[in-house]
């Protein structure tokens, strides 16, 4: 996605940037404080310290903007993120390395979350409680039923940085619990 900075704001090329471009200027401005701007110097800012221990984390969503945005909100919050666009794609990472969590759209081409849940849960069972779903259809039934079946939470998109930052380090909590 290119995106013009002019003057501390950010300009989209086509009605789809700007449509992503909203979702995350919700992400940064629904913070106290929160601001899109550039940063001075060439540098972020300093971060608070950590509040959960970091954290190896897959993040699965076809949009790729999403993937990045989420990947930048886990790093700034010390986590280690890896990217994936592709429900396959994840179930091979899943099989060849370890995840702390994983975060998964739920509306995916050719294979949606809940498919991409039973198989990750089949391959890896221990992984059946560090699923956490994005969504922006919460209103639907039968994404409803399902995510309650699971018991395990969801991020209804947009996102924001303290509910991503909460959800993260809970689910993280639970499961250093349980193992």
């Amino acid at each position: 996605m290119e995106l013009i900075l002019h003057r501390d704001e950010l300009s989209p090329q086509t009605r789809a940037e700007r449509e992503k471009l909203s979702i995350a200027h919700r992400i940064i401005t629904d913070q106290p404080g929160g601001r899109l701007q550039a940063p001075s110097g060439g540098a972020a800012p300093p971060l608070p310290a950590e509040k959960t221990r970091s954290a190896r984390i897959l993040i699965l969503d076809d949009d790729t903007t999403i993937t990045e945005l989420l990947g930048e909100m886990l790093g700034l919050l010390g986590h280690s993120a890896v990217l994936c666009h592709s429900a396959t794609e994840a179930l091979d990472l899943i099989g060849r390395q370890e995840f702390d969590l994983i975060l998964s759209d739920f509306r995916m081409p050719r294979m949606n979350g809940q498919e991409f849940y039973q198989r990750a849960v089949r391959e890896k069972p221990s992984l059946s409680r560090r699923i956490v779903f994005l969504t922006g259809d919460v209103v639907n039934e039968d994404v409803q039923t399902f995510l309650e079946s699971t018991g395990n939470p969801h991020l209804a998109k947009p996102f924001h940085l303290a509910h991503v930052e909460e959800t993260v380090a809970r689910v993280l909590h639970q499961s250093a619990v349980i193992r």
